[in-house]
């Protein structure tokens, strides 16, 4: 729980991954900014974003994190699952490899989040 001069009760961490060109930076401006963004750059490394929800009275903070999709960055990305809440796996349902995508990284988050 945050003290001090924080406007908000609990903070939590998300995660946003994926595939390269899924949408996922999009997803992420149009929660943090509601804004739609039609033409994302991709991402290289991270991008944060954050939002203040309420939840029965409470102030949550939530930070999301909006992983790079390209192979290259795979095993960078599994740093950034550490005291994550939970994460949001998105793909493009016009893209089949996409969906395979998905299960990968999958299997990377179970052994992340609940040890190989």
């Amino acid at each position: 729980m945050a003290a001090g001069p924080y406007n908000y009760s609990y903070i939590f961490k998300y995660i946003i991954i994926g595939d390269m060109g899924v949408g996922k930076s999009c997803l992420l401006h149009q929660f943090t900014e509601k804004k739609f963004m039609a033409d994302c750059p991709h991402t290289i490394g991270v991008e944060f974003g954050t939002r203040i929800i309420e939840v029965c009275g409470q102030k949550i903070k939530l930070q999301i994190w909006d992983t790079a999709g390209q192979e290259r960055f795979r095993a960078v990305t599994r740093s950034y699952y550490r005291g994550a809440a939970g994460a949001l796996m998105v793909y493009d349902i016009t893209r089949c490899p996409s969906l395979y995508g998905v299960a990968v990284r999958r299997s990377l988050l179970c052994q992340n989040f609940l040890g190989s």
